[in-house]
């Protein structure tokens, strides 16, 4: 069985409290940096901070009240909650389960509803969406409702650099075989195509997990045997809590550098126009083409494919990546959906935050300039606006992350 497949219905949600460049630098004057540093070099002005009290599922909950409060489609029909999110408070149950939970009190009732988390660092919205999908396009659900929400300011070591480029936030969605409404004022996306890969690296991003590797019956016998008089399970755990004894670092660690070469030289050339050609955007003959010369291929016929893409949704990682993504496939930045700006980098959540905003009006942003291999500018920054998504109009989702995975989804407004 194979049918048509529609997101539909988005919602967002964000923590209130903003963390701006300003407060950043002058709370953490050992990060060096100034607030025109970091927007020059990241692209990014401010970023949202959950409070203590607030966690992945309060996020996703909000999001998916929002998603589901503005669908034409019941709550009671969904068969399926799925989560993506990389920093849930627990390892189980899923942080999807709990939100099914909730939303039942909120009159969103999923009695019929499966639940499950889909963690694939940055990528895992984009990841959740295409499975989503191909649940829906085999018959064996009608309709799953996506969430992508992280709070990775709770992983990043605020002693480190790299604390600049994360903010909190969720998005979520609505996958299903239902054809939308097409007289409701926000278009609706139908699915084209797709593509998912990932080159196996543990290295480039990672964060160790919860587990105590000295917690082995090993471990606690060896140290009963050298206790003097009744053991008792306070003794047995004084060593584990004595921080002396090190463990690993539980923070995020990315190789910025790596990271970067690999989305510049990889993405690119390795599912984009695979996306296009199973949507129907790229004939089999420029896909042979394109395929069999990679980046010598025609310059003209690589604009020409850019130039079928009417709104393009990358991760918001760093500005100055995510326009050499742009740059290499040839699309316009006024095409551009990003909010990086005023949200950091919100990982599983960026995509579905973007994608909404353009959906519920334009959108805008400053570019970061750019610079010659020795470090002079030779491009300036520039005010970007985003008009509006329209019906019609072929859309490209990409989001990249730890793996390392990426995923490109090609879509069409209606």
């Amino acid at each position: 069985m194979s049918r048509p497949v529609y997101i539909t219905s988005f919602g967002t949600a964000l923590p209130a409290q903003v963390l701006s460049n300003e407060q950043l630098v002058s709370g953490m004057p050992w990060l060096d940096a100034s607030p025109e540093w970091i927007r020059e070099h990241t692209g990014i002005d401010s970023r949202h901070v959950a409070q203590a009290d607030e966690h992945v599922t309060d996020l996703g909950l909000r999001a998916a009240c929002q998603a589901l409060e503005r669908a034409d489609v019941a709550a009671t029909d969904t068969d399926m909650v799925i989560l993506a999110t990389n920093t849930s408070q627990f390892a189980y149950p899923a942080g999807a389960a709990i939100i099914q939970g909730e939303l039942a009190k909120h009159g969103h009732a999923m009695p019929h509803s499966t639940s499950l988390d889909v963690q694939q660092g940055c990528a895992s919205l984009v990841a959740s969406i295409i499975l989503a999908a191909s649940m829906v396009k085999s018959g064996n659900c009608e309709q799953v409702l996506v969430i992508g929400a992280d709070v990775p300011t709770r992983m990043v070591d605020w002693t480190d650099r790299n604390c600049m480029l994360l903010g909190d936030g969720a998005s979520a969605c609505i996958i299903t075989s239902r054809k939308p409404d097409t007289s409701r004022e926000t278009p609706s996306l139908e699915i084209l195509g797709s593509f998912m890969k990932t080159v196996p690296d543990r290295e480039s991003i990672y964060q160790f997990s919860g587990l105590d590797t000295r917690n082995h019956p090993q471990q606690h016998m060896e140290h009963a045997a050298t206790l003097t008089g009744r053991v008792t399970r306070e003794s047995l755990y004084e060593r584990l809590r004595d921080p002396q004894q090190g463990g690993a670092n539980q923070h995020f660690q990315m190789i910025g550098r790596q990271v970067y070469r690999f989305v510049r030289r990889v993405v690119p050339g390795a599912g984009f126009f695979e996306a296009l050609h199973r949507a129907g955007l790229v004939s089999d003959d420029e896909f042979a083409q394109v395929t069999a010369q990679g980046r010598k291929s025609s310059l003209k016929l690589r604009m020409a494919i850019g130039s079928r893409i009417d709104r393009f949704v990358p991760h918001g990682a760093n500005m100055a990546l995510v326009q050499e993504l742009a740059d290499q496939l040839h699309i316009p930045y006024d095409r551009m959906a990003l909010t990086l700006q005023e949200h950091g980098n919100t990982s599983a959540a960026s995509v579905g935050i973007a994608l909404d905003r353009i959906l519920q009006g334009s959108a805008s942003y400053e570019t970061v300039g750019k610079r010659d291999g020795e470090g002079r500018l030779v491009k300036g920054s520039e005010r970007v606006v985003v008009a509006p998504l329209e019906r019609g109009h072929n859309v490209l989702l990409l989001a990249f992350g730890a793996g390392t995975s990426w995923n490109y989804v090609a879509a069409r407004a209606i």
